[in-house]
């Protein structure tokens, strides 16, 4: 009975062989996701940091993405005694400020002259220079 009972264990024993197979590799990890684009009200707040930064009084002219993923933010930017303008780009991914160009000069105030006594108005000319007199080439 011990021969029948050791031939039983040998058949069911080779029935039940576990055959494994190696395992495949795993590939290379997906590249991290991008990262998302700047918003609209995101890269116009940029820009008013910006403009502070400059110690600029702002108002928003016009703020588009263009089709190489920068921000271009416009300005009509202020300060004591001058105006101008300020236009930046921004990389609307890294969020780095790409590009400035700052134009803001000191306002002419016609209003105001700097002479101290207010007697003599032989200076004061109208706005222009009037209209040329003798140099026509359509004279007579």
């Amino acid at each position: 009975m011990r021969i029948a009972l050791f031939v039983g264990v040998l058949l069911l024993a080779s029935g039940c062989v576990v055959h494994t197979r190696p395992r495949p590799r795993p590939g290379p990890p997906p590249p991290p996701p991008r990262p998302s684009a700047m918003s609209y009200n995101e890269a116009v707040d940029r820009g008013f940091g910006e403009c502070r930064a400059r110690r600029y009084e702002c108002r928003l002219k016009e703020a588009h993405q263009t089709g190489r993923d920068i921000w271009k933010v416009k300005f009509f930017a202020f300060a004591p005694g001058a105006r101008g303008h300020l236009h930046l780009e921004f990389d609307a991914y890294s969020r780095n400020l790409l590009r400035v160009d700052e134009k803001v000069k000191a306002r002419r105030d016609h209003d105001h002259d700097d002479d101290w006594d207010d007697d003599d108005d032989d200076h004061r000319h109208g706005r222009g220079r009037g209209k040329k007199r003798g140099h026509s080439k359509h004279d007579d």
